[in-house]
């Protein structure tokens, strides 16, 4: 109910009995004229918003294997609807946008769906949600660090500095989620398996160890080499006490075209993943782990170079607000390969292979200034093992509802061209970008 409408009940309460007192008082009747109160219109069912932006990025360097040093060059629309019925939503959200990277206008369907509770089958439906059509899921306690999110990512996008929701890459899946008192749990579908949208060579190249230096050829997987089976992905949580615990699985491929066929050409391996994480308070802040197998079905004794051998995957995080607006955070994150002897003795490039146990540190640091108009984040992925790294910086002004500038960089930085970040050591740039909100 509306401060208006409130107002009108108020004045309207006051005023009722005036017309009675004019009338004993033989006083003009000129109340019995007031109009009766207009209702208030019904809130619509139907809700539309958006965004317009332009955005642009250059490389630090020159790459050779790129002729072109734009990063970013984007014109963008999005347009975001819901619709509302009697028991259930309808959500869409999509881009049109001019990319002049590589100079098309794409379409980027990111949502539309339907969803529901499911109380209508009986008092047992009032325990069941159903979403289906395209969304964007995640899961998993990790920051910029995936270990049983097994959903699509958009590492194009996060490279070339769009905004932290174009990292996550819709998929048209179905989702069910039940709740009982023995915990929740989510099941998703998706019939057709969607992989990442990774370094391809479009927009920034990679190291090739059969060429022993970056290559850009913009290529595209097979046909047949692009699974059509579904992927199956799980998830079971309950809080007990103040932690929340979870348990994880996924039946599918790997997300990136990291294995070969017998021609050498990119595919996609089967994969499945099995993991669990806990999240609780701890002193200041939040605690965070998480584990998860990669098992690597059609390379079980890792003797084949062209399929990935199975990992462990450990994460360790912590949270806290260091002082007023400034909240700092800390991971560590290990991959550990299984039957690495295995695969340096039958790989034809073991001097390029990653070590059997890859550490990740990362740290982030966020500062919100002028009445949390302005916000300063930096974002630090650092390999010891490795001596590389990546850090993110980015700036963040808004002082409305309006209208938002953003500005910032991707830094790669490395010893050595083959190691997971320093390969992507001429893709650092600048970027910046302006959004007016609709």
């Amino acid at each position: 109910m509306t401060r208006s409408f409130l107002n009108a009940l108020v004045i309207g309460a006051l005023v009722a009995p005036l017309p009675l007192l004019a009338q004993q008082s033989g006083q003009s009747d000129e109340w019995s004229e007031w109009e009766e109160w207009e209702e208030p219109a019904a809130a619509s069912n139907f809700s539309l918003n958006g965004f317009v932006e332009l955005a642009g990025g250059l490389r630090l360097a020159t790459d050779p294997a790129l002729d072109d040093n734009t990063t970013l060059a984007d014109a963008r629309v999005q347009l975001r609807g819901d619709y509302k019925l009697s028991s259930s939503v309808v959500t869409f959200r999509g881009d049109l946008y001019y990319d002049g990277v590589v100079d098309n206008v794409e379409a980027d369907l990111r949502e539309l769906h339907w969803q529901s509770n499911l109380g209508f089958m009986g008092d047992w439906g009032n325990h069941l949600d159903l979403k289906i059509g395209q969304q964007v899921l995640t899961w998993g306690t990790g920051d910029y660090l995936f270990l049983n999110d097994l959903f699509a990512k958009d590492y194009q996008s996060f490279f070339a500095g769009r905004d932290d929701e174009y990292l996550k890459a819709p998929s048209l899946s179905a989702k069910l989620s039940a709740f009982t008192q023995w915990g929740n749990l989510d099941l998703v579908l998706t019939p057709r398996f969607t992989p990442d949208n990774a370094i391809t060579g479009e927009y920034f190249s990679f190291f090739s160890p059969q060429a022993g230096q970056n290559i850009a050829p913009g290529f595209v997987v097979a046909d047949e080499n692009r699974p059509t089976s579904p992927e199956w992905a799980l998830r079971w949580y309950k809080t007990a006490g103040s932690t929340e615990l979870a348990a994880y699985g996924y039946r599918g491929y790997q997300k990136t075209p990291v294995a070969a066929d017998e021609q050498g050409r990119p595919r996609y391996s089967r994969l499945n993943v099995y993991g669990v994480s806990a999240v609780r308070p701890l002193g200041k802040g939040l605690a965070n782990a998480e584990y998860a197998y990669y098992d690597s079905s059609e390379d079980s004794n890792g003797n084949n170079p062209m399929v990935p051998n199975s990992q462990h995957r450990w994460l360790l995080g912590y949270e806290q607000e260091i002082v007023a607006n400034l909240t700092g955070s800390a991971q560590w994150y290990l991959e550990q390969i299984r039957h690495h002897s295995a695969l340096l003795a039958h790989s034809p490039w073991p001097e390029y292979e990653q070590s059997q146990r890859r550490q990740v540190v990362t740290v982030r640091l966020t500062y919100l200034m002028l009445r949390q108009t302005l916000t300063l984040s930096g974002f630090n992925f650092y390999s010891p093992g490795d001596e590389d790294g990546y850090l993110k910086f980015r700036v963040s002004y808004s002082p409305g509802d309006d209208w938002q500038l953003n500005a910032g960089f991707n830094l790669f930085y490395g010893q050595q061209a083959h190691t997971f970040y320093a390969q992507f050591e001429d893709a650092s740039n600048l970027y910046a970008s302006f959004r007016y909100y609709y």
